[in-house]
């Protein structure tokens, strides 16, 4: 029974038009249903020993609302003790409604500055400060751009 009422809500969804929709829906309500969250055991993940030292980020995206979104694109500022990477998502994805787990990828190459700011971290005494990682991240829906802040501290990578 919830399975048929959740497609006719569907249905009813799709075709309503987004004026109307806004007066059940709020940005702000879709956004407190929207999570971004880090994805597996070590999302952060740098390979400063490669031919090109890079950093790979892994996100994954939950979105516990009735509306069918799109990621615009995605801000991310880490620091490693200090300012280490300013860098964008900007990769249109759907996130369809009740979804859980839309993998988000980033990669950025970084420069031997970098690397000598981050290896420091990597240790299993890492000095003082700590890894902090905040997510900006701007979705389309038929109620308007919703936005969603995130900010993930760690003691080390």
């Amino acid at each position: 029974m919830r399975e048929i009422t959740l497609w006719v809500l569907d249905k009813l969804l799709s075709i309503t038009p987004s004026l109307l929709l806004r007066l059940f829906y709020s940005p702000k309500t879709v956004a407190s249903q929207v999570k971004v969250n880090l994805k597996g055991e070590k999302p952060i993940s740098p390979s400063l020993n490669s031919s090109v030292p890079h950093i790979d980020i892994y996100l994954e995206i939950t979105n516990l609302s009735n509306l069918d979104l799109v990621l615009d694109r995605m801000l991310i500022d880490l620091w490693v003790g200090q300012p280490v990477l300013v860098g964008a998502i900007l990769k249109r994805t759907k996130i369809p409604s009740r979804s859980s787990g839309q993998q988000v990828f980033f990669r950025s190459n970084l420069s031997s500055k970098q690397v000598q700011q981050i290896e420091p971290f990597m240790s299993e005494t890492p000095p003082a400060g700590s890894v902090t990682l905040s997510i900006n991240a701007y979705l389309e829906s038929k109620v308007g751009i919703i936005e969603i802040e995130e900010r993930f501290e760690r003691r080390r990578i």
